[in-house]
Order: C-alpha cells, then sequence, then structure tokens
C-alpha cells in the first residue's frame, strides 16, 4: 500500500509512486518542496479508567 501525499501549494494529492518522478522531494505537479502526509483513518480503542 502506497502513501498518500498533499502539496503545500497546490493542494493536490498523489501517491508516493508519482513522488520518485522528480529528484528530492517535490511535488511533481508545481515543483513546490512543502509536502503533508496523510495519515490513514485508524481509530484507537481506550480503556476508561
Amino acid at each position: 500500500m502506497t502513501d498518500l501525499f498533499r502539496c503545500g501549494k497546490c493542494w493536490k494529492t498523489f501517491d508516493s509512486d508519482k513522488l520518485r518522478v522528480l529528484p528530492g522531494v517535490r511535488c511533481p505537479y508545481c515543483g513546490y518542496n512543502i509536502l503533508y502526509m496523510i495519515r490513514k483513518p485508524t481509530i484507537k480503542a481506550v480503556k476508561a479508567i
């Protein structure tokens, strides 16, 4: 399963396969270098005290 990233400038979402297109860590659409990793939704069960 690939990780999802979102660009900090154009806000387009892409997976880690597209991240390998350019050298370094850059958005494949606009070339911006600040990316946010989208977390998968997880549910945590916490035991009540």
